[in-house]
């Protein structure tokens, strides 16, 4: 007798395909977005069947064969950027085909972000003379700039590496950074922006912010001219002058702030940038007995200790 076996029922569809994790290269390992042009697709069909993988961009990009218990797995071939809807059929031994299964979402992405613009510390940051001129006291300074909406900004320094992660808003793609913290010197830092498919850019060009958290060292005592003097002697700190001038040295370039112990602040000065020395004629002081003193706030806005007192009447 000859045996004929008569199949006229087709499998049931395949469960929707399943972008293998390994291959996945967003932010999340299931989040199918993938800078994989050829990813590893799985799923489940009817045992020791032959699946059929379609893109609804790129037609048939895979086919396999289930195992006993219906699993299957495979790498397509090379799928062109954009978002695909894949499906997979079944097809048995008498070549009986399922319908399609349910979709699978991928997003392929291969072109990596535009360089983000370049850094900018935050106004209110920068305690330098101006509040542009990237000279800060704060060793966790504000960051910001743009770069690709949604795209995840890495904020780097020359000196201390990795400092800061954002996601750039999705709208305007701006982001901000309140970096780690940083050590003193000069810091170039750069940003790169990462996608949702995990492409990173090339780095931004760089921002130089000086990190300086030393305050200066307390100036020398003041010293009354000997032309302000007007007592017996050009040296006895007595003196008819209501606004004598005071000298003195400080750390080079620093800004002296001359005070009295009666009158509050009498004047500011710039230390010369070579010798630290500097100049004040004090505003009006009322008689009596004053002690002068002074501190230095460097140029990135630390000020330190005063400095021994000069006593003037």
């Amino acid at each position: 007798a000859l045996a004929v076996t008569i199949d006229t029922s087709t499998p049931d569809a395949p469960t929707t395909p399943d972008l293998f994790s390994g291959s996945d290269t967003g932010s999340s390992s299931d989040d199918d977005n993938t800078s994989d042009t050829t990813p590893t697709i799985a799923g489940t069909a009817e045992a020791n069947s032959t699946v059929n993988l379609t893109s609804d961009i790129d037609g048939l990009v895979a086919t396999t064969t289930t195992d006993g218990s219906g699993n299957w797995s495979i790498a397509t071939s090379a799928l062109a950027d954009g978002v695909h809807a894949l499906t997979a059929t079944a097809t048995d031994s008498v070549d009986n085909i399922s319908v399609a299964s349910a979709a699978l979402a991928v997003t392929i992405d291969t072109t990596n972000p535009a360089a983000p613009g370049t850094p900018d510390l935050d106004a209110a940051s920068d305690t330098g003379s101006a509040d542009d001129d990237d000279l800060t006291n704060s060793n966790t300074p504000t960051i910001s700039g743009t770069a690709e909406t949604g795209s995840t900004v890495t904020l780097s320094s020359s000196i201390d590496g990795t400092v800061g992660t954002a996601t750039a808003d999705g709208t305007t793609g701006t982001w901000t950074i309140t970096a780690g913290t940083l050590g003193d010197g000069t810091h170039d830092l750069t940003t790169t922006a990462t996608d949702a498919a995990g492409n990173t850019g090339i780095a931004s060009a760089a921002l130089a912010v000086t990190v300086d958290t030393t305050a200066p060292d307390a100036p020398s005592a003041p010293d009354l001219s000997a032309a302000s003097d007007s007592g017996t002697a050009d040296n006895d700190d007595l003196t008819n002058d209501t606004t004598p001038t005071v000298s003195g040295t400080a750390e080079a370039g620093s800004t002296v702030t001359l005070t009295s112990s009666i009158d509050g602040e009498l004047g500011t000065a710039t230390a010369d940038g070579t010798t630290g020395i500097w100049v004040i004629t004090a505003s009006t002081l009322g008689d009596g007995t004053h002690d002068l003193t002074t501190t230095a706030t460097d140029a990135a806005g630390n000020t330190g200790i005063d400095s021994a007192a000069l006593a003037v009447t």
